[in-house]
């Protein structure tokens, strides 16, 4: 009976409105995000190079003609898409799976709300690619592959490193009281870092939605893992490492205690509360 109450609790906190608005939020700006980003990898240079080229990692064989390699192109586009996308949410968005789930790890997020989060992006990446598809033809050059030369333990490691830095920048952000337009920005700058450092290498994943809608549209899955395990593993280190040593939230093991009971609703007072709410 308790079990059962308890997930009619988060049932009914999943249905809530303010739940709802928020996975559309993730849906909608992930979609916005990854169509102006990802268009900018498939669109061609200039027009003197035909077919859909893939600026975000090194082309494989010699470049067509008239092609025009443009890395910064796609470093700028990323960097202010993302940007955009967050102002036109109201900013309060994660728009990558990496950062809900740091959020959740740091006791931010309920988990429930994490996973219905990363839910919304990742339907927002499958249907950015869905749309390009349909009008480009092909978004199989925008699929995340590692790139050759590039082992894949490197591959991790590169991702991890550059999620790692956009998530601390986000928590920072977050936790200041900076003017409504600031984070955006500077969470756009970081992106744009990202893939400044990761391009040659991975062609910067990062974002786990950004990886998964081209690849799951194009039935691509090869080496998928590199581009979920990195920016995982980045965010989980830079969670921890900004609330245990950077900025300390628990002063000792009590105070994450309360806070976690807190925030589940398992203090026996909170808990009758809100179980005697329930039909």
């Amino acid at each position: 009976m308790f079990v059962s109450r308890c997930l009619r609790l988060v049932l009914r906190d999943v249905l809530s409105q303010s739940c709802l608005h928020h996975f559309l939020l993730e849906f909608v700006g992930t979609a916005l995000f990854l169509t102006a980003s990802l268009s900018a990898v498939l669109i061609k240079a200039d027009l003197g190079s035909t077919g859909p080229t893939n600026h975000s990692r090194p082309p494989e064989g010699p470049p067509p003609p008239g092609f025009v390699a443009c890395p910064l192109q796609v470093v700028l586009v990323f960097g202010l898409s993302v940007a955009m996308a967050a102002l036109s949410m109201g900013g309060a968005v994660h728009l990558n799976p990496a950062v809900s789930i740091a959020m959740a790890l740091t006791l931010r997020l309920r988990l429930w709300r994490a996973a219905l989060y990363v839910i919304g992006q990742l339907l927002g990446g499958v249907a950015s690619s869905a749309l390009l598809l349909g009008v480009m033809g092909d978004v199989a050059p925008a699929v995340n592959q590692v790139s050759s030369g590039v082992r894949l333990h490197q591959a991790v490691t590169v991702e991890t490193l550059i999620t790692l830095q956009l998530v601390l920048v986000v928590m920072v952000t977050t936790e200041l009281s900076l003017p409504e337009v600031a984070t955006p920005l500077l969470v756009g700058l970081t992106v744009s870092l990202g893939h400044l450092v990761a391009v040659g290498a991975t062609g910067c994943g990062m974002n786990p939605a950004r990886s998964f809608g081209p690849a799951a549209v194009t039935l691509d899955f090869r080496n998928h893992w590199v581009f979920w395990a990195g920016p995982i593993l980045g965010a989980c280190v830079a969670a921890l490492l900004n609330d245990l040593l950077l900025r300390p939230r628990w002063r000792c093991p009590g105070d994450w205690w309360a806070e976690l009971k807190q925030l589940y609703v398992l203090t026996d007072k909170q808990q009758q509360g809100a179980l005697t709410q329930l039909p």
